[in-house]
């Protein structure tokens, strides 16, 4: 057998390897989870990337910066100015608010569940609106897919706007996906790059998150106050799954 053989041979096996899940690597993102759930306030800046897949099948990339703040159990406000929508979201613990302030267009819940977590999870079943960095309320939980990874490697340390941090890679089904983490006494993420796989554009997402954790938040600002310029809309639930019976 010739060496051009022997190493074709040689990739082949390794490339029939199964995926290796690093338990240190699950451990740090169950450790983070943790930690995020004890944060009782706090404000996240982020910067963030976006591919849009067109017709054509090419990815085009908008940019956004955002901010939330978040006082637990149940008041948050969020806002997040992109290339082509800015939107603002209002959590009082009693009604939840989204303003559109370029247009003046503003719908409202009332009567929304209690935690954070419960409207984030009802807001995308009944009405498919995610919040705004909404898996910081779900990682550790049930709701956090990590059964869900398949491959989870440990890649090394990294700075991210000169903070050090450790960088991980995971992979599940239709997503590769990467994570730094703070290190040190906050484990907190400093920055997210999530690719689709089962695109053929393979489409990303990316955000650095900047972190002040303990804020103290005057409660008005959690609640909504429509402009003299604005106009209420209703916001339609999504239909029901179809049940053929």
């Amino acid at each position: 057998m010739t060496k051009a053989l022997i190493v074709a041979a040689l990739l082949a096996v390794g490339a029939a390897e199964p995926p290796q899940i690093e338990p240190d690597a699950i451990a740090a993102l169950r450790k983070m989870g943790a930690f995020l759930r004890e944060q009782q306030s706090f404000t996240v800046g982020t910067r963030s990337y976006t591919d849009y897949v067109l017709d054509s099948g090419q990815a085009v990339r908008l940019s956004s910066r955002g901010e939330l703040r978040v006082q637990r159990p149940d008041h948050l406000r969020a806002e997040v100015e992109s290339d082509r929508k800015d939107r603002q979201y209002f959590y009082d613990g009693k009604t939840f608010t989204i303003y559109a302030p370029k247009v003046g267009y503003y719908a409202q819940i009332p009567e929304a569940p209690g935690s954070l977590r419960e409207v984030a999870d009802s807001l995308a079943q009944r009405y498919g609106i995610q919040l705004p960095l909404v898996d910081l309320f779900r990682w550790g939980t049930s709701e956090s897919d990590i059964d869900e990874i398949t491959s989870a490697t440990y890649i090394g340390r990294a700075k991210v706007d000169g903070v050090e941090t450790d960088q991980y890679a995971f992979r599940q089904r239709g997503l590769d996906w990467q994570i730094w983490i703070e290190r040190g006494d906050r484990p907190v993420p400093r920055k997210l790059v999530l690719t689709t796989t089962d695109d053929p554009a393979r489409p990303e997402h990316g955000v650095e998150l900047t972190w002040q954790l303990g804020t103290q938040f005057e409660g008005s600002i959690f609640t909504f106050v429509p402009p003299e310029d604005s106009h209420r809309i209703a916001i339609r639930e999504l239909a029901p799954p179809h049940n053929p019976g």
